[in-house]
């Protein structure tokens, strides 16, 4: 049975894992069977489950890089984003930005929409500048550039992506800062720090009062010894704490005053791609919606009072991200910048209420959705969202017309 990374998604349909371009077209001959194409599972929404069969294209036996020049790279579309940016990296270039975990498929990272935090940094699909699909007809396109501003986001509905052009910087130094503040500085101080740093994000501790956060900036200075990761033990340390709150109401807040004590400021240098991902071992389920950035503080001034009011068992961090806006049809950053606001309920959790509850503030403040991450929306909530729905429902129809992969969770969304 295959399972997505947090385990809320899973399937019995057959996972098929074809060698060559010519065997992937023979699975796709084969008649009445919903195809849909797996990465490496890191989406928390039915973007897998629910068809007949599911694509393994990891074996398909294509390189890392197929070409690079200054400023722009065609790789391979299934490859990991660590084994891209380590192949890139030997070439001089790198991505411009990335998410804070990169074991993701490129294809699966740009059809969702993923993204790192920046105010002027686009979604990794932004990057996009030419693409190789097999088609629902099992034919090969290149795409145009007038259908890119729609396959750049494309939730695996308009085929199967083999090869990917896009854009590259030369390969670059970070230097990341991280430390402890209270609440209220990290709320009036937000904005600011966007506009002072290349990379901000923050991730506020429910009933702390207080969040941690981390700057990225470009720097000649040569790598140094990283710190130790905590994250992990400090998630271990906040799950403990919740569990002292049964025992005695204030017994969660000493605890987790005397973790953010112990964490002391950071401060290192290494390669970008190495400094701005990091490991998750720690199972959750997660919903992020992207807003209008003045309505970010009042949003999660209403999210904390919501955990406080309604579900103090909530004690995974809110992380926090900017995003430029771009131009892709479905992407939730289109015309004009995005904050992104995640919540996130350890995966032994039941997170339906909390997320419902969420869900509710994200979508009055005007909020559009993460594709890869928890929501309810439907069709009728798209059409108000997204002006270009119509043109990518005509591109899939042209590029899939039998629905060959589209599953009858994501029909609910774009069968017009």
């Amino acid at each position: 049975m295959w399972q997505n990374w947090s385990g809320c998604e899973t399937s019995e349909a057959a996972v098929v894992a074809p060698r060559t371009v010519e065997q992937l077209r023979e699975v796709l001959a084969a008649p009445d069977k919903v195809l849909r194409p797996v990465g490496a599972g890191h989406s928390f929404t039915p973007l897998v489950s629910g068809g007949g069969r599911i694509l393994d294209l990891s074996q398909i036996n294509t390189p890392t890089v197929l070409t690079s020049a200054p400023g722009r790279a065609r790789v391979n579309a299934n490859a990991r984003l660590h084994d891209l940016s380590a192949a890139l990296q030997t070439k001089g270039q790198g991505f411009r930005n990335l998410g804070d975990i990169n074991v993701q498929t490129l294809a699966g990272a740009m059809s969702t929409a993923t993204h790192g935090t920046g105010r002027d940094l686009p979604s990794i699909a932004a990057e996009m500048t030419g693409a190789r699909l097999l088609s629902g007809n099992g034919e090969l396109v290149e795409i145009a550039a007038e259908d890119l501003p729609g396959v750049q986001v494309g939730l695996g509905l308009l085929g199967i992506l083999l090869e990917i052009e896009l854009n590259t910087v030369p390969a670059f130094n970070l230097r990341r800062r991280v430390g402890v503040r209270p609440f209220e500085v990290l709320l009036d101080q937000m904005h600011g720090n966007w506009s002072a740093h290349r990379c901000f994000e923050f991730f506020l501790l429910p009933h702390s009062g207080k969040g941690v956060q981390i700057s990225h900036d470009v720097t000649e200075a040569a790598p140094s010894k990283p710190p130790l990761d905590l994250d992990a033990l400090g998630l271990q340390v906040m799950k403990v704490a919740s569990a002292l709150r049964h025992l005695h109401p204030k017994a969660q807040r000493g605890v987790l005053a005397l973790m953010l004590k112990l964490q002391g400021e950071e401060d290192y240098v290494g390669e970008s791609w190495r400094v701005l991902s990091s490991t998750r071992a720690m199972r959750f389920n997660e919903m992020e919606y992207h807003l209008p950035p003045d309505v970010a503080e009042p949003v999660l001034r209403d999210i904390i009072a919501l955990i406080e009011r309604r579900h103090p068992d909530v004690w995974f961090p809110i992380e926090v991200r900017q995003t430029a806006g771009d131009t892709a049809w479905l992407s939730p950053f289109q015309h004009g910048r995005r904050v992104s606001v995640a919540v996130h309920m350890h995966g032994g959790q039941d997170y339906t209420g909390f997320f419902h509850d969420c869900e509710a503030i994200f979508r009055s403040a005007g909020g559009r959705p993460h594709w890869g991450k928890l929501h309810s929306l439907q069709r009728r909530d798209l059409e108000d969202l997204y002006p270009d729905l119509g043109k990518f429902d005509a591109l899939r129809a042209r590029l899939d017309p039998k629905d060959r992969f589209l599953s009858p969770a994501l029909a609910r969304m774009f069968r017009p």
